[in-house]
C-alpha cells in the first residue's frame, strides 16, 4: 500500500472496532466527532496530508530498508547521521506548523530501540524476536499506519518493585503464557496520541531485576484490540471545544492542532507470539530503555525547538501590534526565546551526527548529548514562556471570550478595549496571538510535556551520569597535572583524548561501534 492520504487515514481511523473510551464520566461513541479531540485529530491528519505535498515530502518521508519503497520517517528506523538528523529537522518544522506532538513520533522511537534490542536477544539467547519485530515493522510500513508507544506505568507505591506491588495491575504484566501468545493486564498512563494510533507498543518503563520478569514485557496491540479501557485525560481548555461551531471561530482554543493523553488498562489482552518482542527477559529492559531513550530524547529537541520558535513568533507579533517591539527589553527576551530553541535544536543535531552504528544496522545517537538534550527541554522553555506570558501584558490570558467579543451585548465594548491601536491589527486578531500563547504555554499538554515527555529532569540525569565516562575525565587531568607519573600511560591518555574527538560518552556495555 502506497502512504495514506490525510482522507485514507481518517477513515482507517473511522473503520476500527468500537473502542471503550471514557472522558468526564461519559462513554465516547465517536472520536473522530467529539469536539475535544478534534483538535488532536486535525494535528495527526495534517501529518498524512503534508507527506504528498512536494514540498514537505523529502523531509518527512524516506526510502523504506526493507521495501525500497516511499515511507513516512515515523516508520523508518534510524541507520545513519543522516537519518537522526532527518529526524530533528521533522520535528522542528512539524512543531512550528502544528505546535503539539505529531502523534507518531513515540511509535518510531519503539522502534529504534526495539531494533537493536531484539538483534542483541537473539545473537545472546537464540530467540528470534529480531525476526518478528522485522516483520511486524514491514506490516506497519507496508500499511503506513499510525503507532504509539505506551511507556508509563502507573507503578503504584515508588519506593517497591513492582513483583511486590500489592496491586499487580500498577505495571502492565504477563498473566499467563500460552502456546500460541500472552495474556497481558495493567496500567499505562500519559499516552499521547493512542486514540488515533492503529497499533500500541508496549515497552516497560523502568529497569527490572530477575524477580520481575512477570513485568519485563514489549509486544505490539492493535489500538482497538478487545480487553482495552481509555480514560481521556484532562487539559485546562477542553470544555472550549465544545463551543465551537456557528459563528464561533475557535480562537480561544488558541490553534486548530494540539494532542492529547489518555490512560489505558489492559484487563486480560490476548497478544500472539508473533507480535511478542520480548517476555521475561529482565537483563535486557536496560538495554531497551537505553537504545529507545538515545532517539526519543533527541526528538524532544527538535520539536521543543519547534514549539519555542512558534511561541516567539507569537510574542514578537503581540509586541509589534502594541508598539513595544523595538524596547531593549522586549528585544532581549525575544532573543532569548530565539535561542533557547536554537540551542536544544543544536544538541538534537549533535546527538545524532555524534552516535554510533549498531551491528543490527541500526543507528543509535550519541546518549549522552541526547540525555542533555531532554534535560535542557525540562528548563529551557519554561524561560520562554515566562517571557511570553511577560510580553503580552495585563490583557494576556484575561482577555475577554470570543463569545463576548462577538455578544450583541458586550462585543463592541470588547473589541473597542482590547483593539491594539495598530491599524494593521483588530481587536481579533489580538486575540488570536495571545489566545495562541495561552495555548503553547497553559492551555494544552505542550508546556507539560516540555517536562515530562520523553522523562522528567531527573530520570534525563540519571542517564545522563551513567553514559558519562567519569574515568576518562579524570585522567585527562591525572596527564595534564602530571599525577600520573608514567610517561606511557600519560601519551597513552592523550592519544586517547584525540582518538576521541572530543567525546566524553561511554556506551557502557552495549554492542555498538563508533563510526
Amino acid at each position: 500500500m502506497a502512504l495514506m492520504t490525510k482522507e485514507q487515514y481518517q477513515d482507517s481511523i473511522r473503520a476500527r472496532k468500537p473502542m471503550n473510551v471514557w472522558f468526564l464520566g461519559e462513554k465516547i461513541e465517536d472520536l473522530t466527532t467529539y469536539p475535544p479531540l478534534a483538535a488532536s485529530f486535525n494535528a495527526i491528519s495534517k501529518i498524512y496530508e503534508l507527506q504528498h505535498n512536494p514540498k514537505w515530502a523529502p523531509l518527512i518521508t524516506t526510502k523504506s530498508h526493507l521495501s525500497g519503497d516511499p515511507v513516512s520517517i515515523y516508520n523508518a528506523p534510524l541507520t545513519c547521521a543522516a537519518d537522526a538528523n532527518q529526524k530533528t529537522r521533522a520535528a522542528r518544522a512539524l512543531a512550528e506548523v502544528i505546535g503539539c506532538c505529531t502523534h507518531r513520533c513515540t511509535g518510531s522511537e519503539a522502534f529504534a530501540g526495539l531494533g537493536p534490542c531484539t538483534y542483541d536477544m537473539d545473537q545472546d539467547l537464540g530467540t528470534h524476536y529480531f525476526e518478528r519485530f522485522m516483520n511486524f515493522l514491514r506490516y506497519v510500513q507496508d500499511n503506513d499506519l499510525s503507532c504509539t508507544v505506551t511507556v508509563t506505568d502507573t507503578k503504584g507505591l515508588r519506593t517497591i518493585p513492582p513483583h511486590q506491588q500489592p496491586n499487580r495491575d500498577s505495571y502492565v504484566h504477563v498473566d499467563e503464557i500460552r502456546e500460541d501468545g500472552i495474556i497481558i493486564s495493567g496500567f499505562k498512563c500519559n499516552q499521547t496520541g493512542i486514540l488515533f494510533a492503529h497499533e500500541v507498543v508496549i515497552v516497560p518503563t523502568t529497569n527490572m531485576k530477575p524477580e520481575d520478569k512477570d513485568f519485563a514485557l514489549a509486544c505490539a496491540i492493535p489500538a482497538d484490540a478487545p480487553g482495552m479501557t481509555f480514560i481521556l485525560g484532562r487539559t485546562p481548555q477542553d470544555k472550549r471545544f465544545f463551543e465551537v461551531g456557528g459563528d464561533i471561530e475557535g480562537i480561544d482554543l488558541g490553534k486548530p492542532y494540539a494532542d492529547h493523553q489518555a490512560m489505558v488498562y489492559f484487563d486480560k489482552v490476548f497478544v500472539p507470539n508473533e507480535r511478542v518482542f520480548l517476555c521475561g527477559e529482565t537483563k535486557y529492559v536496560g538495554r531497551l530503555l537505553s537504545y529507545f531513550t538515545a532517539v526519543h530524547r533527541l526528538t524532544a529537541g527538535g520539536c521543543k525547538a519547534g514549539g519555542c520558535s512558534a511561541l516567539c513568533g507569537a510574542a514578537s507579533l503581540i509586541a509589534d501590534m502594541v508598539g513595544v517591539g523595538k524596547a531593549g527589553h522586549i528585544r532581549t527576551k525575544l532573543t532569548e526565546m530565539a535561542m533557547t530553541a536554537e540551542t536544544v535544536y543544536g544538541l538534537s543535531l549533535a546527538s545524532g551526527v555524534e552516535g554510533f552504528h549498531h551491528p543490527s544496522g541500526f543507528w543509535i545517537p550519541n546518549p549522552l548529548l541526547s540525555h542533555t538534550c531532554k534535560y535542557t527541554c525540562t528548563k529551557a522553555p519554561f524561560e520562554a514562556m515566562r517571557y511570553a506570558r511577560d510580553i503580552i501584558a495585563g490583557f494576556g490570558e484575561t482577555a475577554p471570550s470570543e463569545l463576548d467579543m462577538r455578544s450583541e451585548g458586550v462585543g463592541e465594548i470588547c473589541q473597542k478595549a482590547y483593539n491594539p491601536g495598530n491599524p494593521e491589527y483588530d481587536a481579533f486578531d489580538r486575540l488570536r496571538a495571545t489566545r495562541f500563547i495561552e495555548h503553547m504555554v497553559r492551555g494544552s499538554n505542550w508546556s507539560a510535556m516540555a517536562l515530562h515527555g520523553g522523562g522528567n529532569q531527573e530520570a534525563s540525569t540519571v542517564m545522563a551520569r551513567s553514559f558519562t565516562d567519569w574515568k576518562h575525565l579524570q585522567n585527562m587531568v591525572k596527564a595534564a597535572t602530571g599525577i600520573e607519573k608514567d610517561p606511557e600511560k600519560r601519551d597513552a591518555i592523550i592519544d586517547d583524548i584525540g582518538q576521541r574527538q572530543g567525546r566524553i560518552c561511554t556506551t557502557l556495555d552495549l554492542p555498538v561501534e563508533k563510526k
